[in-house]
């Protein structure tokens, strides 16, 4: 197998089917996949993935998450709430903490935005983040694994990719790429 090696010069960067999830530990670096959730994953302390329905606030809560970081934009969640309820107002009747972040495109990821999300994640309390799919999370919490937890860039690549993360150009060229930051 072949190895390609990418420099970078900087890195800025739910709907339930069923109510009864069940989570399958392996072991503590084990990206766990929440079985009857759509694109919902548990990794350490943290769920993450997509718009949650009732039902999945109410699971989370079972599992002791105390705290909710919305990564969807605005006008995504004022669509939502009038198709469906208010998240927010939701997460207070369960005493759930309750974040957004709206991340509105390219434009918002940015470093204020990760450092935004990152200061919320202090504690040892199971915290669940979630935007539309799970796609906006996972390259957050790749960045966050990078920059505050101090992850190789290949190792949070790693984690990222047992999310929703995917590498099409590996995929194409049949082979496995590498990255490394450059120093400043």
């Amino acid at each position: 197998m072949k190895f390609i090696f990418i420099s970078l010069f900087s890195l800025s960067i739910f709907c339930p089917d069923t109510v009864h999830a069940q989570v399958t530990p392996v072991n503590r670096d084990t990206v766990e996949v929440i079985q009857g959730f759509k694109n919902t994953y548990r990794y350490q302390n943290f769920y993450l993935g997509a718009q949650p329905s009732y039902e999945v606030i109410q699971w989370l809560k079972t599992r002791g998450v105390g705290t909710i970081i919305n990564l969807r934009s605005a006008k995504e969640n004022q669509d939502f709430t009038a198709a469906s309820f208010n998240e927010e107002s939701v997460a207070a009747q369960m005493e759930m903490k309750y974040y957004s972040i709206p991340i509105d495109g390219i434009k918002d990821y940015t470093p204020a935005k990760l450092d935004e999300m990152a200061g919320l994640l202090m504690g040892d309390k199971p915290i669940f983040i979630h935007c539309a799919s799970a796609g906006r999370v996972t390259y957050f919490f790749m960045a966050y694994l990078i920059k505050y937890q101090k992850y190789g860039i290949d190792e949070a690549i790693e984690i990222g990719k047992k999310l929703t993360f995917s590498f099409p150009l590996e995929i194409l060229l049949d082979t496995k790429i590498t990255m490394k930051a450059l120093p400043e």
